[in-house]
């Protein structure tokens, strides 16, 4: 059997891993829990495991996807990103300003694909609405954006 460091620094030639979802990883491979403490140690030593630098990549991948702050909270406490990390890049990283320019672009995209619903205005922001709020924006943003004169029919 590998070492665990084996293990996972065959996992990390392929991609990132936040400190929590590395050491799921190795329980689950059947490495004991002191391996596991001193393997993800050793990584944190030589900063192969860094969940800051984790976060900070999730948030840039977020904004990609055109993803809003709620989105992206949830996707980072899904990988086992602590909660006040999280908030701290997410307050560090990600201004109102940029979240609204964000959903922007997201609503433009999204607005080609829903022309079918056009002739139905309450259906057509509907549709708008609940696509802005599954990219994780907040309601504020989406009802600010919905009521503009741009984004009327």
């Amino acid at each position: 059997m590998k070492t665990p460091l084996d293990y996972t620094l065959k996992l990390l030639s392929m991609r990132s891993y936040s400190e929590s979802s590395m050491a799921e990883k190795l329980i689950r491979k059947g490495f004991s829990t002191s391996q596991v403490s001193q393997t993800i140690k050793k990584l944190k030593e030589l900063s192969f495991i860094n969940d800051e630098t984790y976060g900070e990549n999730m948030i840039r991948h977020g904004k990609l996807k055109y993803r809003g702050k709620a989105r992206t909270a949830y996707e980072m406490h899904k990988k086992g990103l602590d909660r006040q990390l999280i908030d701290g890049l997410i307050q560090r990283f990600y201004s109102d300003e940029e979240e609204r320019a964000i959903a922007i672009k997201a609503l433009n995209k999204k607005k080609v694909s829903l022309m079918k619903y056009m002739e139905n205005e309450l259906a057509y922001k509907k549709k708008l609405y609940d696509f802005l709020q599954r990219k994780g924006f907040s309601s504020r943003i989406v009802e600010d954006l919905l009521n503009e004169k741009l984004f009327d029919i």
